[in-house]
């Protein structure tokens, strides 16, 4: 059986990419281009070339403080996981990388196709009639980060593939890219909704048999309310708002208005 003790999915040690002028998906605030890498060992194996548009340099530059700390947090939780889950429900995490080309900067990972969203970070959870049991392993996940740090947080946005192999079982495993979490503190850039976030995936979330199956009892909110009106999309707010994230804070999102929120229907990455 692999190693995944490390979850991390890299770029390994390529370190330049080619950047096409096609369109993998375009959002409301991002849009992503096809490429693929040169030199090392994802030599042009293809790549998801992620940009913001340049009207929103704020968002891009709150993004860029805190995106590979979102994404060392996620490989570290999803390392806990892996040690103890069954085989097929490792998780891998994408780890990107920054190039700057011609003046713009994108963020580089390797390429998901058959994307799926799983889980957002405004308490929307993929459907089981739709996703099945991968839809109950994932939302689970992120129940275990909460309980892992001591209701401090949760990894959320969760969103790429189940890779299934049938010729070789030790290969199956999830594939993540671009990672949420939402915390007490709201320390993790623009896509952190804070302990609203927290509170409104719980509001949300019925444990199943994925939930506790490492052997402990998993704790979670006791009380919780549903702050947003639930959308797979990715949503992102300013750090100016951040005091209304939190849960002394009574303000509620019944439509998104300011919040700035990603498209989710074109992504296939």
């Amino acid at each position: 059986m692999p190693n995944y003790n490390n979850a991390a999915r890299t770029n390994l040690d390529s370190n330049s990419v080619s950047i096409s002028q096609y369109e993998l998906g375009r959002g409301a605030f991002r849009i992503c281009y096809s490429g693929s890498y040169i030199g090392g060992n994802r030599n042009q194996q293809e790549a998801a070339c992620k940009k913001f548009k340049s009207q929103y340099w704020q968002i891009e530059n709150e993004f860029y403080e805190t995106d590979f700390e979102v994404a060392d947090v996620a490989i570290r939780y999803a390392s806990e996981w892996n040690r103890w889950c069954e085989q097929g429900e490792e998780i891998l995490m994408s780890r990107g990388a920054v190039h700057n080309l011609n003046g713009e900067k994108y963020l580089v990972e390797p390429i998901i196709r058959n994307f799926v969203k799983f889980t957002s970070n405004n308490g929307f959870i993929a459907s089981v009639d739709d996703e099945g049991w991968a839809a109950k392993a994932m939302e689970a996940f992120s129940h275990y980060t909460y309980h892992r740090s001591g209701g401090q947080l949760i990894v959320c946005d969760l969103q790429g593939r189940y890779r299934y192999d049938r010729y070789n079982s030790n290969r199956c495993r999830f594939e993540l890219t671009d990672p949420a979490i939402c915390s007490r503190a709201r320390r993790y850039g623009p896509t952190d909704m804070g302990e609203k976030g927290i509170d409104s995936f719980f509001h949300h979330h019925v444990c199943n048999e994925y939930c506790h199956a490492d052997g402990h009892r998993w704790q979670r909110p006791r009380y919780t309310n549903a702050w947003f009106n639930r959308s797979c999309a990715t949503t992102m707010m300013s750090s100016a708002v951040s005091h209304q994230l939190c849960l002394s804070n009574t303000t509620t999102w019944r439509s998104y208005g300011a919040i700035m929120e990603e498209d989710s229907d074109e992504s296939d990455y």
